[in-house]
């Protein structure tokens, strides 16, 4: 099985097993072509960024630029800000850090610091911090992080939840919580928690919830909060397993992934009218896909997917993927590219 589909699998639990397979993905290996070292198969207006093989590129018509980002640990999960600058996970071995840069990859500042990461080699007491997002107003950001431990100095549980934080603000992970930050979820606990938050015009929060279904597996719902630590809201059900939400710039149209309790994936798309989803469309069927995210626009989705028998990772394209007639998809990286499946390619304008 692919790494990727591995750490897909893999998040779902907590403890020892999901903390070290966040650290064993750091030295995988791969015969797979770098993506500079090869020409898009589609060209896309403005400029999108994808992570491989712990480095960040940007994809600019036919052109490919590696970010020149610091030596050292793998950098992943690009997100653009309003004024084309980024916001980026740097992931060493056991622990990793959020990072703002220029968009050739000068670092501007380090937003966040493991408390425990510097100063003790003891992995129980190292932090992650994962999945950033800008909020609506890109004054705030909001992430995941495996912050409070039920148990200090003691736990190796990895369960995610959620917080926001002001954007221009240093804040420090600890084991009671994060400092100068706001918890919003609380997690369904041994099963990877709660990730992929995406901030709504509307101040609420939507999100991947891992759950317990009761009978020893675990699968993943679109949970809705609309203030920090109220009540979660599923607008998808557990038979139909569905994550990796990513939401288009009118606020309302939603893309996910979900497996519909089966081996492959489906695509799709449905527009969240107030605390409920509409009915689900799907875009690309029996697919092993995940990571989608809109253009600027909010008009075309991008996704990563794995097509091919070597089973590589491609960023794949569907225009007008929210209209009534979306486009078929297309694959926009050549097929000897292996892109990080776990992070979302983000699309500038510019």
């Amino acid at each position: 099985m692919r790494r990727a589909a591995i750490l897909i699998c893999l998040m779902m639990f907590s403890g020892l097993v999901a903390n070290r397979t966040l650290a064993v993905l750091q030295t995988h290996a791969t015969t797979a072509s770098l993506i500079t070292t090869t020409s898009p198969q589609v060209r896309l207006p403005g400029t999108i960024y994808v992570s491989q093989q712990g480095s960040i590129y940007a994809i600019s018509g036919s052109t490919v630029r590696r970010l020149t980002l610091p030596q050292g640990g793998d950098w992943t999960q690009p997100r653009v800000l309003p004024d084309d600058s980024l916001l980026v996970i740097r992931r060493f071995d056991e622990y990793s850090d959020l990072y703002h840069v220029s968009a050739s990859g000068h670092v501007i500042s380090r937003l966040t610091s493991d408390s425990q990461a510097s100063t003790n080699r003891t992995l129980q007491l190292d932090h992650w911090i994962l999945w950033p997002a800008i909020g609506p107003d890109g004054t705030s950001v909001y992430f995941a992080t495996d912050s409070p431990k039920p148990a200090p100095s003691q736990s190796y549980e990895v369960d995610f939840s959620l917080w926001s934080a002001p954007l221009g603000t240093a804040f420090t992970i600890g084991d009671n919580g994060v400092s100068g930050a706001t918890r919003w979820s609380v997690p369904d606990l041994f099963t990877g928690g709660d990730i992929q938050p995406v901030p709504l015009p509307d101040g609420s929060v939507l999100y991947s919830s891992y759950a317990n279904t009761g009978k020893g597996t675990v699968v993943t719902r679109l949970g809705l909060q609309t203030t920090p630590n109220s009540p979660m809201r599923s607008l998808t059900t557990l038979h139909q397993d569905c994550g990796a939400p990513a939401v288009a710039a009118n606020g309302v149209t939603v893309a996910m992934v979900c497996t519909n309790s089966g081996q492959t994936a489906d695509l799709e798309v449905a527009t969240l009218a107030g605390n409920a989803l509409g009915p689900l469309r799907v875009v690309a069927a029996n697919c092993l896909c995940n990571s989608p995210s809109w253009s600027s626009s909010g008009d075309s989705l991008l996704y990563m997917n794995a097509s091919d028998p070597n089973g590589n990772f491609g960023l794949w394209y569907i225009a007008n993927a929210g209209g009534a007639h979306p486009g078929a998809p297309r694959r926009v990286t050549d097929s000897s590219v292996d892109l990080d499946a776990t992070s979302a390619a983000a699309w500038s304008s510019r």
